[in-house]
């Protein structure tokens, strides 16, 4: 019987996202302990067992709780590709679950940054200090969050243009022990002129449209204060043609461009900064990688 190559690149397929949604059905049981049948959580522990034998022990660690909201977000915006494949690129998302889920996911980044900190005094010097931090793209305020609470001192200034974003930002600030500290504004990023007043940006280059962001950092640089740094988030090159392929098409539906870390230096460059640097991942499989640049002490 001839195979029909379609047919069959759709059954491979289909096991990857069978068993991502294993993955994150055994994440969501474990946090709400929801009596589930017997015989499915054994059949997913199963799964857990054959993607990776340590998996359903890792399922109890300190990610666990960024793997699920993960895992969601995948999910729903790959819905929304399967269903809108006509919709022009732009981060334009009004399902609270998406917006919610990728704002969780993105408290790692905090995490990320401190670990950058740890063999750069200058920088560490900043985040224990009571300076302002510029969380560009804020969404809905999920990386203000764990900034305010990781860093105690700083403030959160956070800024984005999605209204239905920024309106989950302000809830889940209400809410927060640490939202006095942050403040959220319905701002354009190009379009920001407060000369001299954070000592630390954040910027999502994966977000951000390519024929803004050159105008962006020079205006994160006036924004900076001497000494002051940059932190540019682009996606980690895959040696995997697949993985690269879908990636790209993620950003560029999400409205960003798939940048090098070599353009992005020339960006930097380009802006004023100096001291440009490209850190190393920090995790093999990290997808997220980082630019610094500094503005002139």
């Amino acid at each position: 019987m001839t195979v029909d190559p379609l047919m069959k690149s759709i059954h491979q397929l289909s096991v990857s996202v069978e068993a991502l949604a294993a993955l994150g059905a055994a994440l969501r049981l474990q946090r709400s302990d929801a009596e589930a049948d017997l015989r499915v959580r054994a059949r997913l522990q199963d799964v857990l067992h054959a993607i990776d034998p340590a998996l359903a022990e890792l399922c109890l660690g300190n990610r666990s709780d960024y793997a699920g909201p993960l895992i969601e977000t995948v999910f729903r915006q790959s819905a929304d590709l399967l269903n809108n494949p006509e919709r022009a690129p732009g981060w334009c998302h009004q399902d609270p679950l998406i917006l919610q889920s990728q704002g969780q996911v993105s408290r790692l980044i905090v995490h990320n940054i401190d670990e950058l900190a740890a063999d750069r005094p200058d920088l560490r010097a900043i985040l224990r200090g009571s300076g302002a931090f510029l969380d560009v793209g804020t969404g809905a305020g999920w990386l203000a969050l764990e900034a305010a609470r990781i860093w105690p001192k700083l403030r959160i200034v956070g800024i984005d243009v999605w209204e239905p974003a920024l309106a989950l930002a302000r809830d889940n600030v209400t809410v927060s022990e640490h939202g006095e500290r942050i403040e959220l504004k319905s701002q354009a990023v190009e379009h920001l002129d407060e000369p001299e007043t954070y000592a630390l940006a954040w910027f999502p280059g994966t977000f951000i449209p390519a024929e803004i962001t050159q105008t962006a950092l020079e205006r994160i640089y006036r924004a900076l204060v001497p000494g002051g740094w940059l932190i540019f988030a682009l996606w980690a090159l895959s040696d995997d043609l697949l993985a690269a392929a879908v990636a790209n098409l993620r950003i560029v539906r999400s409205g960003g461009y798939p940048w090098l870390a070599t353009d992005v230096a020339d960006a930097l460059l380009a802006a004023g900064f100096v001291g440009i640097d490209a850190p190393p991942l920090g995790e093999p499989a990290s997808p997220v990688a980082f630019v610094l640049g500094q503005r002139p002490k």
